[in-house]
């Protein structure tokens, strides 16, 4: 499937059709493969490197995984490199490790007269000593497989596809209900968009449909845009409800929103803030015995976590593990909703006895403060100025420290939300603290500063009056 758009993009830019073996070594033919450095698509082209050659990245497309797009810039790249060097080996090596790589091995090696893979071969990286001679090796078994007894998989259906132009915002499931199509087979036609999700009321997207299907596209496109439209329309703006009764948050955290939604209701009478004891997921520190075979890889892949938190974790300098070694791995479990407590935050302490009385009295509640409030209330004048005087003479409670902004650095598959529910705080309060405007983009390993709780009770304390 992806040989001709290769072959057919390379020629147009007057490459060789020898570097379509390229995709080979760099993704094994994989769309949506991904390296250790964060190269990404059948072309392995590095964020930076993408973007300087006009492709999009984001959190909903990634261009670098278009089959099209990626190998007519994946040309254009071999191209300036040829430029720069005029030789096939050192252009296909510096697109493994970049210009400077070469350049700089071309001058360790001895300047101008060194124009030759072989003889810069000792000052290259490791990885690309071994690129180009198995490049050279792909391009070997992709020629010469009969001499060995190989031979290719006969095709039971040849794919052949077709683009369509979409113009609005389109969810690849309302796609495959309308037109009978796999989410699948859309998936794997179209790797670019990371959420299934087509934007194209940003810009026009191209979509690519096996061709007896892109005809019904543009037949059925309002019935695909209709179809749930609800469900997956963009949602720009909410409006405060009306309904007497909390909306059902639909998702695995909706029972925690009604339990949270419900005690902030019974809480608001003193608009006082709520504070929880215990948050909704807590550390967890759990041993893992090593077993045979493992790597900190795969632990690391097992429990969602770095393999650089675990050597840091269990003081490995090497990074070696053995069967039978126990292992230290931090892990953030979910707390059920019903265990967590609800207490009032600090700045309960400080309501006024008059409020206290009036919530004494509603409730029918001996509270020790109201009935102390009370009791002052109906004494003598006379003993007003003693019980100042006692009470002057008592020592004065501890001031609470001012809570201060703390640091928190972001770990794989956080989002803002569970950030901000985990400190207590607000993802709006996030955003305003980090100068991130409307933006949930986050990444692992950035570090967010968190307001402090006093600030964003505040905050919340004005949007309720």
């Amino acid at each position: 499937y992806y040989g001709p758009i290769f072959v057919e993009e390379l020629l147009k830019e007057g490459m060789p059709t020898e570097l379509q073996y390229l995709p080979v070594i760099e993704s094994a033919i994989n769309p949506n493969a991904v390296s250790r450095a964060g190269a990404a698509g059948l072309w392995q082209f590095m964020p930076a490197t993408a973007k300087g050659l006009g492709m999009e990245v984001n959190s909903l497309i990634d261009e670098r995984r278009d089959a099209r797009l990626s190998s007519r810039n994946a040309a254009r790249y071999l191209k300036q490199l040829y430029e720069i060097y005029n030789d096939w080996s050192l252009a296909i090596a510096a697109y493994n490790c970049g210009p400077g790589n070469v350049n700089k091995a071309l001058r360790r090696a001895g300047g101008e007269g060194k124009k030759d893979y072989w003889e810069i071969y000792s000052y290259l990286p490791a990885e690309t000593r071994g690129y180009v001679p198995a490049f050279i090796a792909a391009n070997y078994v992709m020629n010469y497989y009969n001499k060995h007894g190989i031979s290719p998989t006969v095709i039971k259906r040849h794919l052949t596809t077709d683009t369509v132009q979409v113009n609005k915002y389109i969810h690849f499931n309302q796609i495959a209900a309308v037109l009978n199509i796999p989410v699948d087979e859309i998936r794997m036609l179209n790797p670019q968009y990371r959420k299934d999700i087509i934007p194209g009321d940003y810009r026009p997207y191209l979509l690519t449909l096996p061709t007896q299907q892109c005809l019904s596209y543009v037949m059925s496109e309002k019935r695909i845009v209709d179809y749930d439209a609800d469900r997956y329309a963009r949602r720009s703006y909410v409006e405060p409800g009306e309904n007497s009764e909390p909306e059902i948050v639909a998702g695995d955290n909706g029972v925690a929103n009604l339990a949270q939604a419900s005690r902030q209701t019974a809480n608001a009478q003193t608009n006082n803030e709520i504070a929880q004891t215990q948050m909704s997921e807590k550390m967890v520190v759990k041993t893992h015995v090593v077993t045979r075979g493992e790597s900190i890889r795969d632990i690391a892949r097992q429990y969602g976590v770095s393999a650089t938190d675990i050597k840091r974790w269990n003081q490995l300098r090497r990074g070696k593990v053995k069967e039978g070694d126990k292992l230290k791995i931090e892990v953030f479990e979910r707390v059920s909703p019903e265990s967590v407590k609800v207490v009032a935050a600090p700045e309960v302490a400080q309501v006024s006895a008059e409020t206290l009385r009036e919530s004494a009295a509603s409730s029918n509640a001996a509270a020790p403060a109201a009935t102390s409030a009370s009791a002052a209330k109906n004494a003598a004048p006379a003993k007003s100025a003693s019980a100042s005087k006692a009470a002057a003479s008592k020592p004065a409670p501890k001031a609470v420290a001012t809570p201060k902004a703390t640091r928190y650095k972001v770990r794989n598959g956080d989002t803002l939300e569970k950030i901000a529910r985990k400190h207590g705080t607000t993802v709006a309060a996030i955003q305003s603290a980090n100068g991130l405007g409307k933006s949930t983009n986050i990444r692992a390993g950035q570090s967010l500063k968190i307001p402090a709780k006093k600030a964003t009770a505040k905050k919340r304390s004005r949007r309720r009056r």
